[in-house]
């Protein structure tokens, strides 16, 4: 009789240059960690230069139960880390900038802001 070989689904990772993270490329089937890497070079990196590669198997990595979205919810509002966030830190800025002025500022503002009225006023 024949030996059964198992196969095993192994995720592949590779790094293009020593500065560059290690990304995912692809999986794989292979029997070993050692023919998984050799068919991971010939899948992954015939037209691409790379420094380095991983074959990790699928059982090795855990990850987080997809059906439970609370667990990857933030805890915190935490818009202004957003880029979405800017607008509002500008109009935050804005409110904080005016209470934080001067009488002298709000005056001066003020009577600028009626001139430019009357201004407008007598050329119509």
């Amino acid at each position: 009789m024949a030996t059964k070989v198992e196969y095993d689904v192994y995720e592949v990772f590779v790094q293009k240059s020593s500065t560059d993270h290690h990304v995912h490329v692809g999986s794989l089937i292979a029997p070993t960690p050692d023919l998984a890497i050799q068919n991971a070079r010939e899948n992954f990196l015939r037209r691409d230069k790379a420094i380095n590669i991983w074959v990790v198997p699928r059982k090795a990595i855990t990850a987080s139960n997809e059906q439970g979205n609370d667990f990857l919810s933030r805890e915190f509002d935490r818009k202004y880390r957003e880029v979405a966030g800017y607008t509002e830190n500008g109009r935050l800025w804005r409110m904080f900038k005016e209470r934080a002025m001067q009488i002298e500022e709000i005056v001066e503002h003020v009577s600028t802001k009626k001139e430019k009225k009357a201004k407008k006023g007598g050329r119509d």
